[in-house]
């Protein structure tokens, strides 16, 4: 569910709720059942989206994700590893204890259910598919000069 003002563009799930505040261009994530927030910049929270994007591509591991193969069924000592650009967030999952662990760059570790990471991968994609969503975070980065290299090689999806 969307929600926009004039200062704040939010979109929420029983999962996790994702705003971005119009004037300093900041992304908040609140992570409801782990009772979290983390609050990243465009570059950090473009790599979260490209880190999910790359999970989501990765079949083996989406099997277990949504439970086409049964976690409980794998190899105890199987992990899925995915960094995203510069490791400024990783994710780690072990199927057989069901669970995903992302750790930022900025000294955040978080522990997600499956459901929780699912609910976080349709939050962002829905905030990514959002027209003023990506308009805002461009309007930002073009008004305030602040798109260096790095910026714009994590937009558009490019780890060089």
């Amino acid at each position: 569910m969307k929600t926009s003002t004039a200062y704040q563009i939010s979109f929420a799930n029983a999962f996790a709720d994702l705003y971005l505040d119009k004037e300093n261009g900041e992304v908040a994530l609140d992570l409801r059942r782990q009772e979290i927030t983390v609050y990243l910049n465009q570059t950090q929270y473009q790599a979260l989206v490209l880190l999910v994007q790359q999970s989501f591509e990765d079949e083996e591991f989406l099997e277990y994700l949504t439970w086409q193969k049964d976690p409980v069924q794998s190899d105890e000592n199987r992990v899925f590893e995915i960094c995203g650009p510069d490791h400024m967030v990783c994710m780690a999952c072990t199927p057989s204890y069901e669970r995903v662990k992302l750790t930022f760059e900025i000294g955040v570790a978080v522990d997600l259910s499956f459901a929780d990471y699912q609910g976080l991968a349709n939050l962002l994609k829905e905030a990514q598919a959002d027209l003023e969503w990506r308009r805002e975070l461009l309007r930002f980065n073009l008004d305030n000069g602040t798109s260096s290299d790095s910026d714009s090689d994590a937009a558009a999806g490019n780890d060089n």
